[in-house]
């Protein structure tokens, strides 16, 4: 059982911080210098900073705002109405959303609670002394750095909040894009010259917290969308932290692809960075399916009738599909495209089950139309609570070959073609049984491996706006190009009204 997993069982002994807004009342059940007196029990309380964090990325909420929105998926209404959910996902495909859009609004709330769970617990770390506090919190500042990553992705001009408790009558307010990021790169920083390197610990027992690599690789996809969030690229910052990850020696390429993300991934040597998911435990939070352990990614993708082709003992959901534009970018010999199913689909006993085809109309598709993505393993050991199946699929936030293809396209846009081209292709190389390398690459050949090698890995809308293409990129649905403004989504209404110090950012 992974050390993850028993720590995450302790919670119960724990408090209840910021679970709602940035400015609740915490109420703690017992003193916290009194409860925290050795490393364990301060490991007790970093634990619920990783379940916030869990929640954050459960895949459907950063599924929704990264692959949604562009070529790579779509999700259709059924015949039944299903999955209509008020239009919110043809809002997101079609850059038609506003300041109200309810995903972009859980988005920026659980963003903001993983934010105020880290500072809750920062505030208890400075005011108790315990072995290793001191590497404890940078971990902590770690993933507060990763939660407003996101932020600056997403919604770029936000407050940064470091304090555990806010004054309602001094609200924070917008700070710059240009000032998150800088913030995210000084907490970074300050993380890597404290945090252990995973070549000086044991790294089944370690993972899946963060460590001095996964705090660069962090830093590895900050530096990547430097131009687009500041205006100033920073090409050769980015490969030299590639440079020190790859010297680690720590990460090397996995033989498949798919050894990524089958159920008990754990040992994979490509992933560097993972929210830990087993079949049987629950976290000890309530409030929704989604808030417990389990990869349940299949139970979105998967049509009914398909539950008979992996052995499963749960419906499917069928909600999440693959455009058929997408599908046909692979060629044939692709392994990546086995990962996609369309036509045809068996039993193991050879019984024809559904034939997927391309959607046809979104706004009324049948369980058949849209093509199914099984890029995380089906999970035959899938445990049904609640009506979902479970799996052991631990859910991927970054993997090796992110940093070697960051290096290449950092290598790229500064001259040095040939060593790009040589890393595109060490990447590209394991999904064909006879090697088809790019020869003279450019820079389409490079996005377009991004969106092959990383299809539903929630960044595809970050890679199309720094390459200049989300704006103009078309569907079958998408036939026009977006508003500037639609490359950072709007701050929510419901925050502006709750906290006037705040301003909407520009074309909401």
């Amino acid at each position: 059982m992974k050390k993850y997993k028993i720590i995450t069982s302790a919670i119960i002994l724990g408090f209840c911080f910021s679970c709602t807004d940035l400015d609740e009342v915490v109420y703690d059940r017992i003193n916290a210098e009194e409860y925290y007196q050795t490393e364990e029990q301060v490991l007790t309380g970093l634990t619920n900073v990783y379940l916030k964090l869990m929640y954050v990325e459960n895949w459907w909420w950063p599924w929704q705002l990264n692959e949604c929105t562009t070529d790579h998926g779509m999700v259709p209404t059924r015949g039944n109405g299903a999955w209509y959910d008020g239009g919110v996902f043809f809002d997101l495909h079609l850059h038609t959303w506003d300041a109200a859009h309810g995903r972009t609004t859980v988005t920026y709330q659980y963003l903001m609670r993983a934010i105020a769970a880290a500072n809750s617990f920062l505030d208890i770390l400075d005011r108790i002394t315990v072995e290793n506090g001191d590497v404890i919190a940078a971990e902590v500042r770690a993933i507060r750095a990763w939660e407003y990553l996101y932020l600056c992705d997403y919604f770029g001009n936000v407050p940064i909040v470091t304090v555990a408790a806010l004054d309602p009558a001094n609200l924070p307010t917008n700070s710059s894009r240009t000032e998150v990021f800088e913030f995210i790169e000084s907490e970074l920083q300050h993380a890597i010259g404290l945090l252990p390197s995973l070549s000086t610990v044991n790294r089944q027992n370690y993972y899946p917290r963060v460590a001095k690599e996964t705090a660069q690789a962090m830093l590895v996809r900050l530096y990547l969308n430097a131009e687009v969030y500041t205006g100033t690229p920073r090409w050769q910052d980015c490969i030299d932290v590639c440079n020190e990850i790859i010297g680690s020696e720590v990460y090397s390429l996995a033989p498949s692809i798919s050894d990524n993300f089958v159920p008990e991934n754990e040992n994979c040597p490509e992933i560097i960075f993972a929210i830990s998911q087993d079949n049987i435990n629950r976290n000890a939070r309530g409030g929704g399916d989604s808030n417990r352990g389990g990869n349940w990614i299949n139970q979105l993708n998967m049509r009914l009738p398909l539950k008979y082709k992996y052995g499963f003992s749960f419906n499917g959901w069928g909600g999440p599909s693959v455009l058929m534009q997408h599908y046909e970018a692979y060629v044939d010999n692709d392994y990546r495209k086995s990962l996609i199913l369309i036509g045809l689909q068996e039993s193991p006993q050879g019984d024809s089950l559904m034939t997927i085809i391309p959607i046809d109309n979104v706004n009324n598709a049948a369980d058949h139309e849209g093509l199914v993505n099984v890029k995380y393993v089906p999970d035959p050991e899938s445990v049904v609570s609640g009506g979902r199946g479970y799996g052991r699929n631990d859910i991927v936030l970054m993997r090796y070959a992110e940093v070697l293809m960051s290096k290449a396209e950092s290598l790229y846009r500064l001259g040095s073609t040939a060593e790009a081209t040589d890393l595109i292709n060490t990447v590209r190389a394991r999904n064909f049984a006879v090697p088809e390398p790019l020869v003279d690459m450019t820079m389409d050949d490079i996005l377009e491996e991004w969106s092959k090698e990383f299809l539903w890995e929630c960044r595809y809308r970050t890679d199309l706006i720094r390459f200049g293409k989300f704006l103009t990129s078309r569907t079958k649905w998408k036939d026009y190009d977006s508003e500037p403004f639609r490359t950072i989504f709007p701050i929510p209404a419901t925050e502006i009204q709750s906290n006037p110090n705040l301003v909407q950012n520009p074309g909401y």
